[in-house]
């Protein structure tokens, strides 16, 4: 089988050489390779095309104001490849990933699809809690229900033309939305561990507080998980009704919820690199500013499905 790799950027001057080395490194080099500028002023697309001169089946392609899923739709569709693989820059993958992805895809004739986990990369204290709390660790995963996101994942050029690629009337969340067609028509996607790939965490609470509106923005605009949602402000209600009036029960019950809530990311805060310091200490704000930022985004997401 023939594999494409496909990719969208937008001022991606600081990664993008990263980005082409780390594809011109891979083990199983891609039968084509598809890179979609949205329309970059900071010269992307102009170092891609010269740190990928010379490769085979390469292609750049200039496609102003498009967003993510416009862009990765047209990368797919400007190739013939049997195999369709996404990434994204800004993350760093190993030189057997594209390998691991058609390895897994060759046992698993009838999947629709293989990926990589997005695990956490921090360079920092805040990192770490930022990454502690947005991403799981790999051993906390289910592979069998993990949506596997456009920075690492692999589709048969049938699946994806059956579910009509990805929704260009979404901004974000367009890699759930996907994923959640695909499983409602039948399909299913195999974990291949060695095309895990790490992201480097926002560096800065507002930054991630964007971040986080965007995702839940996506799901309201879409109509997707409704029901997590709708549990989040559940129990921000009830820690509020609780610690209106104060009663040492009312106390106490508080805390063993905010400690049950927070147990998680702090241990993974502790056992990340660089962990040790005050990352687990600044979990419990990051969890807060997450959850404004998702509870405020798919407030507004709602609203915008709702306005048509």
């Amino acid at each position: 089988m023939t594999v494409a790799v496909c990719a969208t950027v937008l001022n991606e001057a600081r990664d993008a050489q990263a980005l082409a080395e780390s594809l011109r490194s891979q083990r199983r080099a891609p039968d084509e390779l598809v890179i979609v500028d949205g329309g970059s002023s900071d010269g992307t697309a102009e170092i891609l095309r010269e740190a990928l001169a010379g490769m085979d089946g390469v292609q750049v392609i200039d496609a102003h104001g498009s967003n993510i899923s416009a862009g990765r739709n047209l990368a797919a569709r400007s190739v013939t490849s049997d195999l369709i693989a996404f990434t994204d820059a800004g993350i760093s993958r190993s030189a057997s990933w594209l390998d691991s992805l058609v390895e897994a895809a060759e046992r698993e004739p009838l999947a629709a699809g293989t990926f990589g986990y997005i695990l956490a990369a921090s360079g920092n204290t805040v990192e770490t809690a930022i990454g502690a709390v947005g991403l799981p660790i790999a051993r906390e995963i289910d592979p069998a229900h993990y949506p596997p996101s456009g920075g690492s994942v692999l589709l048969r050029r049938q699946w994806f033309d059956q579910v009509g690629g990805y929704p260009e009337w979404l901004d974000y969340g367009e890699d759930l939305w996907l994923d959640r067609r695909i499983w409602a028509e039948g399909g299913w996607f195999v974990h291949a561990p060695g095309a895990d790939v790490w992201n480097r965490p926002r560096s800065s609470l507002p930054a991630f507080f964007r971040q986080y509106f965007h995702y839940a923005w996506g799901d309201g605009r879409a109509g997707m998980l409704g029901k997590r949602h709708a549990a989040r402000f559940a129990a921000y209600a009830v820690g509020l009704s609780l610690a209106r009036r104060p009663t040492w029960v009312r106390t106490a019950l508080l805390a063993f919820l905010g400690y049950r809530y927070l147990r998680r990311p702090i241990a993974r805060a502790r056992g990340m690199p660089g962990g040790g310091g005050a990352a687990p200490a600044l979990v419990p704000l990051v969890r807060l500013v997450g959850d404004a930022a998702k509870m405020s985004g798919y407030a507004a997401g709602c609203w915008r499905r709702l306005r048509g």
